[in-house]
């Protein structure tokens, strides 16, 4: 039986966009533990999804601003996630509705 070579691996994270390197050694841990697949998150995603999955919620990245957030509801997996804020002026840009603009200090 031929023993598989590993080499660093660098891929895209679902989540942020990032990019993220999969080293030859985390390779062959996973690949010793039985793991087939190889991962879709960095570790920082990885780390968040984890602790708010915990807490019965998900993080997200969100598409149109650019920032983190969350969701009690898994991010979708066939479009871009967003955060509520953008989601809110979405809907009422869409209705025609005038966001109510906080007053300044």
């Amino acid at each position: 039986m031929e023993i598989p070579k590993f080499e660093d691996k660098t891929f895209d994270c679902k989540v942020c966009q990032k990019e993220f390197k999969w080293s030859a050694r985390d390779q062959q841990y996973y690949a010793k533990k039985g793991f087939k697949k190889q991962p879709q998150k960095c570790s920082e995603c990885r780390e968040k999804s984890n602790k708010l999955r915990d807490e019965s919620m998900f993080y997200i990245h969100c598409g149109i601003c650019d920032k983190d957030g969350v969701s009690l509801s898994p991010p979708p997996k066939d479009r871009v996630a967003i955060c509520e804020q953008c989601y809110n002026k979405l809907v009422n840009d869409s209705l025609g509705l005038k966001q109510e603009v906080a007053p300044s200090s």
